[in-house]
């Protein structure tokens, strides 16, 4: 039995082997959902290196996947380039818990400034805390630079931007 046991552990621990070289090479094919996904399987040899701390968590912002990137940016602690990036992920995070809000219970958040940024979150909680929304039935409609955002309620507590160009939908985000 023990070496069943041993052999089924060798043979899952080969199979879902990675490497840090593998999630960097993930990171520069733009392969972000993989980057995140694989780059925490190792997270915790590297639990002392920012740089690749930073790589996994902003591959999971790029993914949309902001509840993983927060978990590893906890940690990301130990270099300025670290901070910064566990900084900018805490207030991506903070800002979609805010829009949850503006979404679901029609909080005001016109009295806040927070960080800014060239992600879709930041631009969508940008123009609605200063106002530059037009909104119909709980869905929020913004103009800016040449795009169309549109944040709206969806099922189970989540809120979705719709990035649109020309008039043609080009990404789609969800949150929850």
């Amino acid at each position: 039995m023990k070496k069943i046991l041993l052999l089924s552990m060798l043979f899952t621990s080969f199979v879902f082997a990675i490497t840090k070289e593998e999630v960097y090479h993930l990171y520069q094919n733009h392969d972000y959902k993989h980057t995140c996904q694989r780059g925490v399987w190792i997270l915790n040899e590297y639990k002392n290196d920012d740089a690749y701390q930073s790589i996994v968590a902003i591959s999971c912002v790029k993914a949309d996947m902001l509840n993983t990137a927060i978990r590893i940016s906890k940690t990301m602690n130990h270099t300025k380039l670290g901070r910064n990036n566990a900084s900018y992920i805490a207030t991506l995070y903070l800002i979609k818990r805010l829009l949850l809000q503006v979404v679901w219970d029609n909080i005001d958040i016109s009295h806040l400034s927070l960080p800014k940024s060239n992600h879709h979150l930041s631009i969508v909680f940008e123009n609605i805390s200063h106002n530059n929304f037009s909104k119909t039935n709980n869905v929020y409609t913004i103009t800016a630079d040449g795009n169309k955002y549109i944040l709206s309620p969806e099922e189970n507590n989540k809120i979705a931007i719709k990035i649109y160009k020309n008039n043609v939908l080009v990404s789609k985000h969800v949150y929850w």
